[in-house]
């Protein structure tokens, strides 16, 4: 009988230091909370534009997935939507789009995600009409990768400045093979049809001349060379590119030479044109949208940086978010690269 007081003291005392540690811990999740909202508040801008998503070839929510969970983990913005395109074009969507949403970020699925960049601009313009008419989204942000590039570029010479569409903002565009992709004879290339028919480069065969317009132009780059004078003027971009650094002056897919032939249709007619070069092993085609932390820094500070001047010929990073996201490959920026 006597040890029972001591048993309810040592009950007592556990639930004292239980309680001190429960609150600590919760105190320490509030505190940095509270520091990410301000260091979102200082280096981030406060949009409700709303970022879309478009993978490329092959590509399923997972290609978006991770350069979205970087610019989340920073506190630049937030998922809010996924879009589906069935095949046959219907569209299926979760979540919802809200005015007073911060930055929020809209993961886009083509279920047949082999149809090829020309179909993939149908769909987007069926989608952004739905994003007018529906969710009255007046402006909108696109990030592409790949063929998804490609078709975000041709999806906008297409559409102008329709006014049953959003008007287009600000292109992040990553791979892009505007002019041709390499023939490496791998088995997820169509190899019949007319889609085998953009296999159509080789490394170290094409260069851009003084002008930046390519030597040999392929016919997908003379669909969008004819479409150029209706590229929307408004719009800011971003071009990244890879090289492996290994004598192929490409990504293994793309060739600088066909990622930087966009240049030569935007240059002097949109607002804004800048590139990013990713370079060594982590800037093969598919790591430049896997958890590369170079292009997710260009990406996240492009689109939502307080602090990058678009009024330099070279971009402008936020120290601290260099220090956040300090990327262990090199890159580095230029405006005019088309004799690279």
């Amino acid at each position: 009988m006597m040890f029972k007081p001591q048993r309810k003291i040592w009950r007592i005392l556990y639930f004292v230091i239980g309680s001190i540690v429960f609150i600590a811990i919760g105190f320490s999740i509030w505190q940095n909370h509270q520091e990410q909202e301000r260091y979102a508040q200082q280096n981030y801008i406060n949009s409700n534009i709303p970022t879309l998503f478009v993978h490329g070839w092959g590509g399923t929510l997972r290609s978006e997935r991770k350069m979205a969970s970087d610019a989340e983990a920073s506190g630049a913005a937030q998922r809010r939507m996924v879009i589906r395109v069935r095949p046959n074009g219907k569209i299926a969507v979760t979540g919802t789009i809200k005015k007073w949403m911060r930055n929020p970020l809209i993961f886009l699925r083509f279920d047949n995600n082999r149809a090829g960049e020309f179909q993939y601009a149908k769909w987007l313009t069926k989608v952004a009409k739905m994003f007018k008419s529906k969710y009255h989204i007046e402006r909108l942000n696109f990030v592409g990768h790949s063929m998804g590039s490609y078709a975000t570029v041709y999806y906008n010479m297409l559409n102008d400045n329709h006014k049953d569409i959003p008007r287009a903002n600000k292109l992040v565009l990553i791979a892009g093979p505007y002019n041709g992709i390499i023939n490496n004879g791998k088995q997820n290339q169509p190899i019949t049809g007319p889609l085998a028919a953009l296999w159509d480069d080789q490394p170290n065969v094409n260069h851009l001349k003084k002008n930046g317009e390519p030597a040999i132009i392929h016919p997908e780059y003379q669909i969008l060379n004819n479409l150029k004078k209706h590229m929307p003027r408004q719009v800011r971009i971003l071009n990244i590119y890879g090289d492996l650094n290994d004598g192929s002056h490409s990504d293994g897919v793309v060739t600088n030479e066909s990622a930087l032939s966009l240049g030569y249709l935007v240059r002097g007619r949109v607002d804004y044109y800048q590139t990013t070069k990713v370079t060594g092993p982590n800037a093969q085609h598919s790591d430049l949208h896997n958890h590369n932390l170079a292009v997710n820094r260009a990406l996240t500070t492009f689109i939502w940086g307080k602090h990058y001047n678009m009024s330099s010929t070279s971009s402008q990073y936020n120290p601290m978010l260099d220090k956040m996201m300090n990327p262990s490959i090199a890159f580095k920026h230029g405006q005019d690269e088309a004799n690279n």
